[in-house]
């Protein structure tokens, strides 16, 4: 009996995201941010964007309901660092930036251009932005 070769043994997809996915984007954002100094010996959250405490130059078109995934600093300074990062869940345009001392004296990350990398959900506009709720109870 002739054997039919029906194609390769395995197949492969470029594309791993789900036809389903809730991401509407995901998106990197340059924000220009001027952090204030960090205590000895403690994590201080600062809040940035326009409604922030801190200055941002421009908006940066965050939403309450965004997530952020990445923020990368201009350059580092010695003894502190970014600890944590959360988005503002009823505020637009204001996220914040918890900074990380362990040293024994005040230290201050640099200020410049921040590259903070933002995905958006569909339920973004929810009434309950940045709780679980606001997440799709199911992907279909």
């Amino acid at each position: 009996m002739t054997s039919v070769n029906s194609g390769p043994a395995s197949t492969s997809s470029p594309n791993f995201q789900s036809l389903f996915a809730p991401e509407i984007f995901v998106q990197t954002i340059s924000v220009a941010i001027t952090p204030v100094a960090t205590a000895t010996i403690t994590v201080a959250e600062q809040s940035f964007g326009l409604n922030g405490v801190s200055f941002a130059t421009a908006a940066t078109g965050i939403k309450p309901g965004d997530v952020i995934l990445a923020i990368s600093p201009p350059s580092t300074t010695a003894g502190v660092g970014i600890s944590q990062w959360r988005v503002d869940t009823a505020t637009v345009d204001k996220f914040y930036i918890s900074f990380v001392n362990p040293t024994g004296g005040s230290l201050t990350m640099p200020s410049g251009q921040y590259l903070i990398t933002v995905a958006r959900f569909n339920q973004s506009t929810s009434v309950t932005p940045g709780t679980l709720s606001s997440l799709p109870a199911a992907i279909q």
